[in-house]
This record gives structure tokens, sequence and C-alpha cells, in this order.
């Protein structure tokens, strides 16, 4: 029983937010209905989930990377600092 609520929130979740994610991010890459449908069909196994899926996680690992390049710089220029007051 819990398979079964647990696939019907997987689909819930994959139609309401990564179909509409994928669908405009391919619309607004290429513009065209043939390249669409090409890309939709070559790279993402012809789902507009599976193209949301790879934007969010995109979008998720570039914000990860930033915040720790945030931190790294912070730390250097906090340690710099130190170094200057004495």
């Amino acid at each position: 029983m819990e398979d079964l609520f647990a696939g019907i929130i997987e689909q819930i979740f994959a139609n309401l937010l990564l179909v509409p994610i994928g669908f405009v991010y391919l619309w607004l890459r290429f513009r065209n209905r043939v390249r669409v449908k090409q890309t939709l069909a070559k790279e993402y196994e012809n789902s507009y989930s599976n193209a949301g899926s790879v934007i969010v996680a995109n979008t998720i690992a570039a914000l990860g990377a930033l915040a720790i390049g945030s931190f790294v710089i912070l730390a250097i220029v906090v340690q710099i600092r130190g170094w200057l007051r004495n």
C-alpha cells in the first residue's frame, strides 16, 4: 500500500512541477517544434518530466557549487583581514 501511495505522490509531483519546467525550458531554448521533438526524443526519452528533472538537478548543483565557492572565498577574505589587522 505504501508503494502505491509513493508512486501516486511521485506522479503528482512530476506532473505538477517537472513537466511544466521541462516544457518551458525546451521551448525557450529551441523555439522550434521540430527541434524540441528531436531533443525530447534523443536526450529525454520523450518525457518533459525527465527534462524538468535534469534542469532542477542541474540548478540545485549549480547553486550548491556557488554556495561552497562563496564560503571558500569568505574564509580566505576573513583570514587575510585577520592578518592585515595584526
